[in-house]
């Protein structure tokens, strides 16, 4: 009988899944900005919409592009610069949704 160990294969996926689920949750975050820029005609937080879109658009094709590096060698690293990209575009993100509540709300 062999000892449950950690399978080996599981952990990159679940990272490969978790840029796909961030650069859908990005790209929710910049229609529902676009949209709020839009509407309340706020051209400040039309351009942070369309940012927002182009970081989605970035992680998604980075998420892409880390699967094909995976599949080679599973211990392949995102990157220092990526990483402190995504999370500047997640800060952004959040900022986005709380101005676009704060528009909508008359706030």
């Amino acid at each position: 009988m062999t000892a449950a160990g950690r399978d080996p294969g599981l952990q990159p996926e679940r990272t490969l899944l978790a840029w796909s689920r961030t650069a859908l949750v990005l790209a929710a975050d910049a229609l529902l900005v676009l949209r709020t820029g839009y509407v309340r005609g706020r051209p400040g937080l039309t351009a942070l919409g369309g940012v927002l879109a182009a970081a989605a658009a970035g992680t998604y094709a980075h998420g892409l592009r880390r699967r094909s590096a995976v599949e080679h060698s599973p211990h392949v690293s995102a990157g220092r610069w990526w990483m402190r990209g995504l999370t500047a575009a997640v800060v952004l993100a959040a900022g986005g949704a709380a101005w676009s509540v704060l528009v909508n709300t008359g706030g």
